[in-house]
This record gives C-alpha cells, structure tokens and sequence, in this order.
C-alpha cells in the first residue's frame, strides 16, 4: 500500500514536499479527491450488481453507501479548490478554512449513510427477507474490503501529510466502508450457513458506529473553526527560531492564528537588550520574519520589547517578584518588567499570565501587592492579568 500511494503521489503532485504551500496542498487534495471519486464510482457499480443478483437489500444498501462516499469526495474536491482561491477583499486572509467546512459537510454525510443504514436495518428487522446467496457476489465483496481499505490508508497518509482534516474524515469513512463491508460479507455467510437472519442487527450495529465517527469528526472540525491552541510542536519551533538568533534573549506573547491549513499568522514579542543598537534589533526582528516565512509559511508580526540587563536593582527587583509570584503559585510566571522609581515609592510594572482554569484570579493583584509590601512597604505593584494562547 505503501509503494502503490507514494507512486501516485510522485506522479500526480509537483513538489510534493513542499507541503506548506497552498497550491502544493491543493495538488494533494484534487489526487486523493479524484482517486476517491473514481473508486467510490467503481465500488457502487460492482457492489450494486452483486446485490443484484444476491437479492440482498443489504449489500445495495452498502452499494448507495459507496455513491455517497462519491459524493462527500466530490464535496472534499470543491474545498480543496474554494480554499486554493487566493485573498480577497473580503476575505483578506485567504479561503483555507473551506477545507474546515467540507470536512463538515462530509461528517454530515457520513452520519446520514448511517441514519439511512438505521432504517433499512430496522426494516429488515421487521420485514426479513430470505435472499439468494450467489457466489459472483460472495467474491465481489471479498474484492471490495482491500480496495477500500487501500483508500483509507491513502486519504489518512495524504491526510496527514498536509494536515487536511477533509481528508483525514474521508480516511475514516472509507475505514468505516471497510467494517460496513466486512460486516455484510459475514452476515451473509451466516445467514447462508445458519439461516439465522441477522443481517438487519448488524446493520445496526455498523450503522451506529459510523454515525459516532461522524459526530466525532465535526467536533474535531468546529474547534480550529473556533480558535483552538495550537501545535505545541510548531510553538516550540518557533521559539527555537527566535531564540536562535544572537540579540534575542527570550520570548512571550506568542498568538497563532489559524486561517486554514498552510494559512498562519503569528504574533510574538522578542525581547532584546535595552542597550543594543535599535537597528541592529530591527534587523534581527526582520531576519527572524523572513526565516518563519520561508521555513514554515508563517506570516508573523514580532514586537521588540527592551529588557533592562544593566541595572542591577532593576535585576533584583525582578527576582524579587518572581520569587513572590512562586510562593502564591508556581504556575504563574511574568514578563515586561520595568521599574519607575520615585522619592517616596517605587513602581513596579509588569504583566503576569495566568493558565486558564486557574480560580482566585480576580483577587491575585491584591495578593500579590500585599505579599510585596510585607517585604517592602514602599513597592506598589501595577500589574496586568492576561492568559496564555499556547
């Protein structure tokens, strides 16, 4: 399966490792879109005359299943081509979260094959009807589960190279076709050897697991449509990408934005030393700029923000609170440091993130001013309360 998958996709994708790219993305999805159309097609016209000529409601009904995976396929298609559109005026960030949307619109079909299934089953159920085993159809059934099986495995690969939830949905409807099948073949075989009628119970049971995948892959597709963390793998990236160049000492504030796969803004803010040259930090921030660009198609927006090495009261001021910080929670930490001292007081400004789901965060800026005025009644403590996006 493996071969077979990488043969196609040298031959129908250029470039194919260029997978950040809209238009390599969109070479992916119209392969795996067209692979699938045209088997689904195959596997309808093949399984419908086995149900001919077996008199099985089921395999017909398995036989319209296949014609409805050629039609989400056919959904998947148009969302790889809408989100392959470039920016507009209405839409200034791009169409990449098309390929959200028919991720949905497939799960919807995906859940009404399954309803339909309930039906037919139920009716059976009911209604049994003694049907003619035949042979012909017993080995179209047999040929059907590794073809469809091996689509599976190329939308999931495909899937997940590109990071395409419309495909990775459409690789989990093609293994649900396989169980729906599988299942179909044994029932038959058992009714044929046994005369137990059992095909309507079966159904059911397929029926309602392919509709819990549908139900699972619109909760998975209305979270990025949301705003959901992003890849901690990716943050870590580009963390490692800032912090590597030399005149950048840390890193905060780190927001993603997901406008659809291969489609992502990100803002962060560097800091740099307070004594460097501004050029020259400058300089660095567009560096960085362009490397994120280029490594991972990330259009970033970074704020240079001054950090204070060379006072040394600044310096212990700072420990000084992040100490304070630790003895209410370890899990809080600070960032912006500055300090305005004056003849009576002195300020202390700063921004603290908390995580969410953290209680008590309404009261934490009077604990953590009283904590400091028990150490030094003339520190007053100007804080901000923000949450982490990562």
């Amino acid at each position: 399966m493996y071969m077979l998958s990488e043969a196609f996709i040298r031959l129908f994708v250029p470039e194919p490792d260029k997978t950040n790219s809209p238009h390599t993305r969109y070479a992916y999805g119209r392969l795996a879109s067209f692979t699938g159309l045209g088997g689904n097609l195959l596997l309808f016209v093949i399984k419908l005359l086995a149900g001919v000529l077996s008199g099985s409601v089921s395999i017909v009904a398995d036989a319209i299943n296949n014609l409805s995976d050629a039609g989400s396929t056919l959904v998947t298609l148009i969302g790889f081509k809408l989100s392959d559109r470039p920016a507009d005026r209405e839409h200034p960030f791009g169409h990449g979260r098309m390929e959200y949307l028919s991720a949905m619109a497939v799960a919807v079909l995906i859940i009404l094959a399954g309803f339909e299934l309930v039906c037919s089953s139920f009716d059976k159920i009911l209604h049994p009807v003694t049907g003619t085993t035949h042979w012909l159809s017993i080995g179209i059934l047999v040929v059907c589960i590794p073809i469809k099986l091996w689509m599976a495995h190329f939308y999931r690969r495909i899937g997940k190279r590109i990071s395409s939830d419309a495909l990775i949905a459409a690789g989990i409807d093609s293994r649900n076709d396989v169980i729906c099948t599988t299942a179909v073949l044994l029932s038959t075989l058992i009714s044929w050897r046994t005369g137990w009628m059992i095909d309507g119970y079966t159904g059911i049971a397929v029926a309602l697991f392919v509709m819990w995948s549908g139900f699972c892959i619109i909760k998975e597709t209305i979270t990025p449509l949301l705003g959901q963390k992003p890849d901690p793998k990716l943050v870590q990236d580009i963390t490692d990408i800032v912090l590597a160049h030399e005149g950048v000492v840390g890193i905060h504030d780190v927001i993603v934005h997901d406008y659809g796969p291969g489609r992502i803004i990100a803002s962060l803010h560097a800091e740099v030393p307070a004594n460097q040259d501004i050029l020259k930090s400058h300089d660095i921030i567009d560096c960085i700029e362009q490397e994120l660009m280029q490594s991972y198609n990330i259009l970033s927006c970074i704020h240079m923000d001054p950090v204070d090495f060379d006072n040394p009261e600044t310096l212990r001021l700072k420990e000084l609170t992040q100490t304070v910080l630790g003895s209410l929670d370890e899990t809080l930490t600070l960032h912006d440091f500055r300090v305005v001292a004056g003849e009576t007081h002195t300020n202390l400004l700063f921004d603290v993130v908390v995580p969410f789901g953290k209680t008590g965060t309404d009261t934490l800026t009077v604990r953590i001013q009283e904590a400091l005025q028990e150490i030094n009644p003339s520190l007053f403590a100007i804080i901000r309360i923000e949450h982490q996006y990562i």
